[in-house]
């Protein structure tokens, strides 16, 4: 039995209509909206100067009024960060829990806001899997914490994910990310954001050049292979790749293609045939669903490459506010 089952039993157990994982592995939109909950009540504590130092799912109130929403709770041990403060300095008075403290915790090295983000990552694995944790079982955590030595086999099926915990559970404080970064990043969006993004992308795949044009589609080009596995139609129903190639040729190696057909399936979802809608499911969640399992890392590699060339453009603000990248 997953550590803490009793008390994610009791929380879903509120509400019958609640789910917190999807059919394919994926967290459901409650569980995002939870998770998402407990990095803004750490980036709360984080702008008041407040380092938590004990953060970990037993410190995470599950709360149901009009949806269920989590608090962060037993701030026992916080510190605050007075005047210019970075740190706390050489061992510090107090300590976390076992299994859920940064290795710099665990060696008595300088403390700062690092601390909580990388217990922020054990219990975002910990939210994903339903009750696992990335450095192993009780007794060998502290251990692996030190050596580095963790296991994120459970999450691969969402890059996203991974890619955000290999950040978050960097053994060196100086390279995780800020609680404000960890929001934006796209393993937190909801499929409706997800679904925007790409659309918005490949709207600017159509415009004029700007200079930048070249270069992004030939980055597109180069991470290919990675983000689509292959040729893109051979992914998905034939009944769907021949409904929308009665409109429009598409070369299925080229992620702006894939794109283009996503955005232009997507704008005009209501005029497709049942049959199309019944195998792409509902819009957001069931079309998201499709093409992420079909496609796991178009999402982070395309993140990516905008990022790099298009991420002062006003189109785009709304993604890369306060990014990892």
């Amino acid at each position: 039995m997953n550590e803490y089952n009793v008390q994610l039993d009791s929380a879903t157990g509120l509400s019958k209509d609640i789910e917190l994982w999807k059919s394919n592995a994926y967290p459901s939109p409650h569980l995002l909206k939870l998770m998402r909950d407990v990095v803004c009540g750490l980036a709360h504590l984080h702008e008041l100067g407040i380092i938590h130092r004990d953060l970990k799912p037993q410190n995470v109130l599950i709360i149901k009024d009009r949806s269920l929403c989590a608090k962060l709770s037993d701030m026992g041990i916080s510190k605050r960060l007075t005047e210019n403060m970075t740190s706390l300095g050489d061992n510090p008075t107090g300590s976390g829990s076992s299994g859920w403290q940064a290795p710099e915790q665990l060696l008595n090295g300088r403390q700062t806001r690092a601390v909580d983000l990388f217990s922020l990552g054990c219990v975002i694995f910990f939210c994903i899997t339903g009750g696992r944790h990335p450095f192993g079982d009780h007794l060998e955590r502290d251990i692996n914490i030190v050596k580095n030595k963790m296991d994120l086999s459970l999450v691969k099926h969402i890059p996203e994910a991974t890619d955000l915990l290999f950040q978050l559970l960097n053994p060196d404080p100086l390279l995780r990310p800020k609680a404000m970064q960890v929001l934006h990043h796209p393993s937190l969006w909801s499929s409706e954001k997800r679904l925007s993004f790409l659309r918005d992308t490949s709207d600017r795949l159509q415009i004029g050049d700007r200079g930048t044009k070249s270069g992004l589609l030939k980055a597109l080009g180069s991470v290919a292979p990675v983000a689509l596995g292959g040729k893109w139609n051979e992914k998905m129903e034939a009944v769907f790749i021949n409904y929308i190639c009665r409109y429009r040729q598409y070369k299925f190696g080229s992620i702006r293609d894939l794109l283009r057909a996503m955005r232009n399936t997507l704008n005009h979802y209501g005029e497709l045939p049942k049959e199309i809608q019944e195998i792409l499911g509902p819009v957001p969640e069931g079309f998201d669903g499709y093409f992420s399992c079909r496609f796991p890392r178009l999402l982070i590699e395309v993140y990516k490459v905008i990022y790099k060339y298009c991420r002062e453009e006003e189109c785009f603000s709304k993604y890369f506010k306060d990014s990892l990248f």
